[in-house]
């Protein structure tokens, strides 16, 4: 996910990057190309070419997206970067973050169990299940860091 050479990103890299994520976004919400464009406010035609790599996405859509589908939507991209979302603090309201830190982490006990689909080892799929519950996670944990740099300004 993370780009392996030192220099900038390429236009290629970056329509891959993204391609991916629309691909992952319709895949776990169950979109085709009209519906997300509904949501993001764009044409199916974009997505498509977006989608294809014909063309780069626009970065006001990438935000869309990434405000849409919450922190981690648009990592893909920001991987080229070397650099990942992080919610900010009001962004998980509502949300204790220690019982989505405990969810997340009583799920992933489950994926490694020896009776799990990949035994010990947790597989793709299993991550792949339990993938709102981890980003839940990441973002309470983020919100209590930056809570906590906040107080140190």
């Amino acid at each position: 996910m993370t780009a392996s050479r030192s220099g900038p990103p390429t236009s290629d890299e970056y329509r891959k990057a993204v391609s991916a994520i629309i691909r992952g976004i319709q895949k776990g919400q169950g979109l085709n190309d009209r519906q997300l464009a509904d949501q993001l406010g764009c044409s199916p035609g974009t997505i498509r070419n977006a989608k294809s790599e014909a063309t780069s996405l626009d970065p006001i859509l990438l935000l869309a997206i990434e405000r849409g589908f919450g922190p981690g939507a648009i990592d893909r991209c920001l991987a080229l970067a070397q650099v990942r979302a992080v919610a900010l603090p009001e962004r998980v309201i509502g949300v204790d973050p220690i019982l989505a830190l405990v969810e997340a982490l009583h799920r992933l006990v489950e994926a490694q169990a020896v009776d799990s689909d990949g035994g010990k080892r947790i597989t793709r799929a299993e991550l792949g299940k339990i993938l709102p519950e981890l980003r839940q996670g990441r973002a309470s944990l983020d919100a209590l860091i930056a809570r906590a740099d906040d107080g140190r300004s």
